[in-house]
């Protein structure tokens, strides 16, 4: 695992020079690990922008802007499409990169519920013209680190697709997918394994980090007496 792991950085890498892009990454259940697999590859200073590690709620609407609603009652949760969207969407636009992965999940061996249970990863990838592509996966009750690598593993794969299911400049754009229409991620159905499409959020021309300043980061505290 660990060296098919490493070999997929060293892919992912490569795809990125080639490109001439740059890309974050946004984490929770992952721990940093996959900014860890990118950056041991010599020159990563070239295509890596910058990493999050968003373990609780309150920093994913924090740092990242995560809307507080994607955390109530009766919503999708932490571990879901919509928040590992808005991950990404949140890396890319505060490190001002080309391509953006997210992972939120559950490494276990506690956190799994009935509806999700552990080994549950979501990984998305934002690219430019905010292409994403969402996935869900479940690995079942491995070992705590067992599911980490295997969820970056998942994580490095999914963004190798994404970027070749986009043009770069001087390709064809013969088999890539549209990116005219936008998507409200709001209305897709949350139950599905894959979310793809162009992020609607673009057309209101209001930028990430004007939502993440307007975040009460009081009402995200619990003050003592």
């Amino acid at each position: 695992m660990v060296e098919e792991t490493a070999g997929l950085a060293s892919r992912f890498a490569r795809r990125l020079r080639k490109r001439g892009l740059t890309v974050s990454t946004a984490e929770s259940c992952t721990g940093g690990l996959l900014a860890s697999l990118i950056t041991d590859i010599s020159g990563a200073s070239e295509w890596f922008k910058q990493g999050w590690v968003v373990y609780s709620n309150e920093s994913k609407m924090r740092e990242l802007g995560v809307e507080k609603s994607a955390f109530e009652d009766g919503s999708a949760g932490a571990v879901s499409h919509e928040v590992a969207v808005q991950m990404a969407r949140g890396a890319r636009y505060q490190s001002d990169s080309d391509v953006a992965i997210s992972i939120t999940g559950i490494a276990g061996p506690g956190g799994g519920t009935d509806d999700k249970e552990v080994g549950r990863v979501h990984v998305a990838v934002v690219t430019a013209e905010d292409y994403f592509l969402v996935r869900r996966m479940d690995f079942g009750e491995n070992d705590r680190l067992d599911n980490k690598r295997s969820f970056a593993a998942f994580a490095l794969r999914l963004g190798l697709e994404a970027m070749d299911r986009v043009s770069s400049p001087g390709e064809s754009e013969e088999g890539t997918h549209s990116l005219a229409t936008a998507t409200d991620t709001s209305e897709l159905d949350p139950s599905e394994e894959e979310w793809e499409g162009s992020l609607s959020w673009k057309e209101d021309k209001k930028t990430v980090a004007e939502e993440i300043s307007s975040v009460d980061l009081a009402s995200l505290t619990e003050w003592e007496d």
